[in-house]
């Protein structure tokens, strides 16, 4: 639909063509209205625009002018008028949307800022989409992986992040998202704030705070009292796993030290370990990790065997 201003730039064309005055470019412009025109199927779009053409036409012509107006001049005045209108006031094709993909290699991390001021830091591995209409009438965007946003406070447009069947939706705050494909979980860590999460209608937290997080997996769903800042704390290069398993370390250290890990053995793969690295080298990380649970591992190159058989 047009604006006002729009409108009243048409009457003033339409004007001028009437009397005369119109330049060969706005002639050519008008003419272009006329071969523009496709035959619009819809009744309620013809009657809406023959009420629009019926109200442009009293005002040009006033019933005591027009009974002296030669009536081919009419008529061709009206054509112009009636194909301009439709030009004008008919329904616009929308503009498909197009996305912008950001993806992060192994052991990489990659840090960007949003057409709306917000901060995002992507993790090894991940993937974020970005609509090409981000910011206009909405900020939604796509994750896959895990990212750390730092959002820009805009209380008309929420700031909506999609991960698998799940949206977290805030106005301004900061958190932790970790969806990765494959994985079954998807955990929220709030850092600052406030944030809501939804899976389709349904309200999974209507308010996560600051130091919780929430744990979501097909089956259920929790919420918990955690050190929101350690989660998020790959960023330096920092890592703590809180009761993981070692196949769960071992996904996460393949992923920040672009390595390949495979574990062998069979047995207690079920142990559970608590243990922080802070920046430390892959060596360093896999020594305190056999100090810990007692595997054993063998290093070779860029692939680690490791050996879960032993562990306590």
């Amino acid at each position: 639909m047009q604006t006002s201003s729009d409108k009243a730039a048409i009457l003033a064309l339409l004007k001028k063509y009437r009397s005369g005055q119109c330049t060969p470019e706005e002639i050519a412009r008008i003419h272009d209205w006329f071969y523009s025109f496709e035959t619009e199927d819809d009744p309620e779009f013809a009657a809406a625009a023959n009420e629009a053409a019926a109200n442009v036409m009293a005002t040009l012509f006033p019933r005591k002018r027009i009974r002296y107006m030669p009536l081919l001049r009419v008529a061709a005045i009206l054509l112009v008028i009636v194909t301009g209108l439709l030009f004008f006031f008919r329904p616009q094709k929308p503009v498909p949307v197009t996305y912008a993909q950001i993806n992060v290699e192994k052991g990489k991390r990659k840090k960007l800022t949003l057409p709306d001021g917000t901060v995002v830091t992507l993790n090894a591995l991940s993937e974020l989409s970005i609509p090409s209409n981000f910011g206009k009438n909405n900020r939604e965007l796509f994750l896959k992986g895990e990212g750390v946003f730092d959002v820009k406070s805009d209380e008309t447009k929420p700031f909506i992040v999609h991960t698998g069947e799940l949206k977290t939706i805030v106005l301004g705050t900061s958190f932790d998202i970790k969806a990765y494909p494959g994985e079954d979980a998807i955990q929220v860590a709030v850092l600052t704030g406030k944030v809501r999460v939804e899976k389709e209608q349904e309200v999974v937290a209507a308010g996560i705070e600051h130091n919780q997080v929430l744990t979501y997996t097909s089956k259920e769903h929790h919420i918990k009292i955690a050190n929101a800042a350690k989660i998020a704390d790959w960023q330096a290069n920092n890592y703590y796993f809180d009761q993981a398993t070692i196949p769960e370390i071992a996904d996460i250290l393949e992923r920040q030290y672009n390595i390949s890990i495979k574990l062998t053995g069979s047995t207690k793969r079920t142990c559970r370990y608590t243990l922080q690295l802070k920046n430390e080298s892959i060596e360093h990380a896999m020594s305190l990790l056999a100090q810990l649970s007692g595997i054993t591992y063998h290093i070779n190159n860029h692939e680690i065997k490791i050996n879960t058989a032993t562990c306590e």
